[in-house]
């Protein structure tokens, strides 16, 4: 019989079905599997002093500052890293005022974590088997399972980039258990890159909600929140990882602001989030050994997805852009900051759409000190 590429298309579908729609089932592992990720668990789920559960049944960890996973990275093994530890850069007051919209910032419920211990959400065994199985099925693709509908700035190491954010709207599309789908900010320099925003992501988290979170990459490294050792973690009451509680839905709005900013005396970047701009955690320049242990030479705001098989996830509301902040999911306020860390133009954006078909995305100068510079993301993925 003939090989056509929908018999392709057809087996790559099955095989994506059979890692990925019963990822919350652990049977099947040989006695030595299981052994391997018990001793994962022990190393990434460190001891607790308070344990938080939350309405979704997450579970976060209060653990003492110094026992983080960061700290187990060994460029970070002398440290003089502290529980109080603040960027240099001046926040004596708010960088906008807060967000006339609905934000859904989610803060943890008992007073959040004791004070000198942060919360970590804790990984499962069902957590690690969905990593493993994604990671040994996505060895057998090539190309075309990762999708991009960006605003970028130009990648020019003259650009000297030290902070980008945005105002999102969050939105929760619907994907399937082997597919995800994400709205960015995004700051690199070469093959060093760190995102933070929104994204609804079953292979990661075995749930279809929206959720927080950050990523980094140092050369072949790459890891979300703190599932491997990076993000130092100093903000006892907003975890990564969690849950927004509100979506925005039929014109009614919820959004959340996400900006990175380098610290510009000792080289690490700062996670700030919602409209007081808390200081969450960073990522010490130890990290880094190449373009960002300098500055950002590009910035980039818009929507991510991804699927293992023939079909592509909706981005954002679902729909193409229109332009209008009331129908299309957005960024809106988008910066950069300049190599002195004062705010400046990002200059002309240039599209990087690399499936138009699927996914679209568009910006616009408003002058409107509200909507500031707006991008516009979306669309519905593939309907094969």
């Amino acid at each position: 019989m003939k090989i056509t590429r929908m018999h392709l298309k057809v087996v790559s579908f099955l095989i994506a079905i059979m890692f990925f729609l019963n990822y919350d089932i652990v049977e099947g592992l040989t006695k030595q599997e299981d052994e391997a990720l018990e001793r994962r668990l022990q190393l990434l789920n460190k001891p607790a002093v308070k344990t938080i559960k939350t309405e979704y049944g997450d579970i976060y960890d209060c653990v003492d500052f110094y026992q983080q996973p960061a700290f187990d990275h060994p460029l970070l093994k002398n440290h003089t890293y502290h529980p109080q530890m603040k960027p240099t850069f001046s926040l004596t007051k708010r960088d906008e005022e807060p967000s006339t919209l609905r934000n859904t910032a989610k803060i943890l419920k008992d007073g959040g974590c004791p004070k000198g211990t942060v919360p970590i959400r804790r990984t499962t065994k069902e957590d690690l088997i969905r990593e493993q199985n994604a990671d040994r099925f996505n060895a057998s693709y090539a190309n075309g399972i990762f999708h991009f509908a960006l605003e970028e700035t130009s990648d020019d190491q003259n650009n000297k980039f030290t902070g980008a954010g945005a105002w999102m709207s969050i939105y929760a599309p619907k994907v399937q258990n082997n597919q995800w789908s994400a709205s960015v900010v995004k700051l690199q320099n070469g093959r060093d890159q760190i995102q933070a925003g929104w994204r609804v992501d079953p292979i990661l988290y075995g749930d279809t909600r929206a959720r927080f979170f950050v990523l980094f990459k140092s050369g072949t490294t790459q890891c979300f929140n703190t599932r491997c050792k990076g993000f130092i973690i100093v903000n006892g009451q907003i975890p990564l990882d969690h849950i927004f509680p509100h979506v925005s839905k039929d014109g009614n709005i919820f959004e959340e602001r996400f900006y990175i900013q380098k610290d510009l005396i000792n080289g690490n970047w700062w996670l700030r989030y919602g409209s007081d701009s808390t200081q969450l955690g960073y990522w010490p320049a130890e990290l880094f050994g190449g373009g960002l242990k300098n500055f950002a030479s590009k910035a980039a705001w818009g929507g991510e997805a991804f699927s293992s098989g023939p079909t592509f996830p909706p981005m954002g509301t679902g729909q193409f852009p229109q332009r209008d902040t009331s129908v299309d999911a957005y960024c809106r306020k988008i910066s950069v900051l300049n190599s002195a860390g004062k705010t400046t133009n990002t200059g002309p954006l240039s599209k990087f759409e690399d499936a138009s078909a699927l996914y679209q995305v568009s910006d616009k100068q408003t002058g409107d000190n509200e909507f500031g510079h707006l991008v516009f993301l979306g669309g519905p993925g593939s309907n094969k």
